[in-house]
């Protein structure tokens, strides 16, 4: 099963991503695919050791109502996730003035620059049990911004009476009350 959805996808290249917000086949049932608290891609208990098949799904990644699909123009599955599909594990400024532009850089090789259209969110995360920040990298998809990034953006702070933000040019990312 897996191989006949590789071959399905084998099309896409690896910069682009498919307009699967405007594909809508029909439902073909749970695969077993999961994709675990730590970013881990599973299928039917074995871990997927490929990077490239990784990134090849989550090209063609949607979610639905917090379900989520991988979708062809003439199928689409459904697959599991403990919390989101995605990781942000580097970041950059995009260049040396203070407030510049972040670019975020995510487990799956997708870049967003933190701005209104790829807000960062402070959310609640069960498994951590704490409040951790979260970037919407496209369409309702949203990534874990990893541990040691969030260190290093919280060194990136403005703190603006009792409240914390981080800076990326204009837009200013609520990071959350500091007491």
């Amino acid at each position: 099963m897996l191989s006949q959805l590789h071959s399905s996808l084998a099309h896409i290249k690896d910069n682009l991503y498919p307009p699967v917000d405007q594909w809508d086949p029909p439902f073909c049932g749970l695969i077993p695919l999961h994709i675990d608290h730590a970013g881990q891609w599973w299928f039917g208990g074995s871990l997927i050791k490929r990077p490239a098949l990784i990134r090849l799904f989550a090209r063609v990644l949607k979610c639905e109502e917090e379900r989520y699909f991988l979708v062809t123009p003439v199928e689409k599955v459904e697959i599991t996730v403990d919390d989101v599909p995605l990781f942000i594990t580097t970041w950059q400024r995009l260049n040396e003035l203070p407030g510049a532009p972040i670019q975020c850089h995510s487990s799956t090789d997708d870049h967003v620059i933190l701005d209104a259209d790829h807000p960062l969110e402070m959310r609640f995360n069960a498994h951590a049990g704490c409040d951790i920040p979260y970037v919407n990298m496209r369409d309702n998809l949203w990534a874990k911004v990893q541990q040691n990034v969030y260190y290093q953006f919280v060194e990136e702070l403005e703190i603006t009476e009792g409240k914390a933000f981080l800076a990326s040019g204009e837009y200013l990312a609520p990071f959350g009350t500091i007491e």
